[in-house]
């Protein structure tokens, strides 16, 4: 059992679940003291730092955990990401200035924030050293350090009567304390260099991820920005709310297995292992990620109101159409969620930049049309957009892996199983269950849920039809 608890991809979901309980609690908490339009400012400006941030950690990160040449390459690749970093505080300050500059609240909120990529730049190259070594239990546990600091701050400034300062100061924290434990434990410092085969390898992997990445922030993102044209910030604080409890659904599950697949696809392409291996490794690590992501996702779509006036607040009610169907679309995209290190790791690097542009392109027309008729008609565009994204990623997946019908009841069979009786529970426990309090009852349908997953999860891990991802 201890073994088992030390799994990488147990202590990488363990921390995510954690990480995310913190992420809700922060949430929680702010929604005692803050107004959804406080609220929406922040998300829009925060959406812009994530965005940002996601350039550091995709790109060079992983063309160092690629890299034949670590010695030669690893200095190199710090600084063209920390030029990375750079271009993205720019950037962020370009645009608060275009909104307002110090003299609105949105355009502070962002020049305030704007220096966070490029000074989590260090963490990103010691994490990417971390998952290369194969120490991807520290790469996860980290994290979870950092947002538990960064919820402590937001916990005593909102005390102290701060407002939107009480957002924004805890992602300071949080990357103090991440910079400290990834330096820490790789005790490393760049040297100052370049090498020319370093960069023109890098850009290799780098580029297609890069635009790969801007597709995918803007799935993620691109509905905040844009709602933050069309409408208040409190429609924006709605969306971004619902979409907070529909994406930690997900994240939790998809961020670790994401970072295990790259640590395990990489390996297999340095050591030529084929076809065979990384057809092997996809089956197993996309069955145990929807036997967890699809039965959670369901029990959050079935529990959506008591869930957001349980966790949040009443006021946030209009939130609760967002959140059913966000979790659709999150659990219908998870689908392709395997593609950048399918493609990347042979040779089609090319093809999956050109999926998810056309992901972005149908989720931007959609968007257009729909996303000024409030928050619900842009998570509906977010639904028929990851449908066919799902759709397209899957078809080339299958191409490259040679995937047949087998391989698809071998991989999402369990997962299917465990969802259905996960809405089971939930449908046959949550009306009597109503008349123990709205919180109690809550609380013991969860409960029950939870038992009936647990149960279920053993089973197939004894008969090893699931299996536990490895690096």
């Amino acid at each position: 059992m201890l073994k088992s608890l030390k799994e990488p991809y147990v202590v990488g979901v363990a921390s995510r679940i954690f990480g995310q309980v913190i992420s809700f609690v922060a949430v929680a908490i702010a929604s005692r003291y803050l107004e959804l339009e406080i609220f929406g400012t922040y998300a829009l400006a925060w959406a812009w730092v994530v965005i940002g941030n996601t350039f550091v950690f995709t790109g060079f990160y992983q063309a160092l955990l690629r890299s034949k040449n670590f010695e030669r390459d690893c200095d190199t690749i710090f600084w063209l990401n920390a030029g990375v970093g750079a271009a993205s505080a720019l950037a962020i300050v370009l645009f608060g200035f275009i909104a307002g500059g110090a003299d609105t609240v949105k355009g502070l909120t962002l020049l305030v924030m704007a220096p966070l990529p490029f000074l989590i730049t260090p963490q990103a190259w010691w994490e990417a050293q971390l998952v290369r070594a194969q120490r991807v239990r520290a790469a996860s546990l980290y994290v979870l350090a950092a947002e538990a600091s960064a919820l402590t701050a937001t916990i005593v400034m909102l005390q102290m009567g701060y407002q939107i300062a009480a957002l924004i100061v805890p992602r300071y924290v949080s990357v103090v304390v991440g910079l400290m434990f990834t330096g820490g434990l790789v005790r490393r410092l760049p040297r100052f260099g370049f090498h020319r085969d370093t960069t023109g390898d890098a850009a290799k992997t780098a580029v297609p991820l890069w635009g790969s990445s801007i597709v995918h922030n803007f799935q993620m993102y691109g509905t905040d920005i844009i709602l933050g044209a069309f409408a208040n910030p409190a429609m924006v604080g709605a969306y971004r709310g619902g979409a907070r409890i529909a994406i930690t659904a997900s994240d939790l599950v998809l961020q670790p297995l994401g970072i295990l697949t790259w640590s395990r696809f990489t390996r297999i392409e340095k050591d030529a292992d084929g076809i065979d291996a990384l057809r092997t490794a996809w089956i197993e690590n996309m069955a145990i990620a929807a036997a967890i992501l699809w039965p959670l996702s369901a029990t959050v779509a079935l529990l959506a109101e008591p869930l957001v006036v349980t966790v949040l607040d009443e006021t946030w009610l209009p939130a609760a159409g967002v959140v059913v169907i966000l979790t659709a679309s999150r659990a219908v995209v998870f689908l392709g969620g395997l593609l950048e290190p399918t493609l990347m790791t042979t040779g089609h690097g090319r093809t999956q930049f050109f999926i998810r542009l056309f992901g972005a392109g149908i989720l931007l027309l959609l968007l257009m049309i729909f996303a000024r008729h409030g928050a619900e008609p842009a998570a509906w565009a977010h639904l028929v957009s990851s449908v066919l994204v799902a759709t397209v990623a899957l078809w080339a997946m299958v191409r490259v892996l040679r995937l047949t019908f087998a391989d698809f009841l071998r991989t999402f069979a369990p997962g299917l199983v465990i969802t259905a009786a996960t809405a089971a529970v939930i449908l046959a426990t949550a009306t009597p269950l109503e008349a123990l309090g709205e919180v109690v009852g809550l609380v013991l349908c969860l409960a029950a849920v939870g038992l009936a997953w647990l149960a279920l999860m053993i089973l197939f891990l004894r008969r090893r039809t699931l299996v536990l991802p490895t690096p």
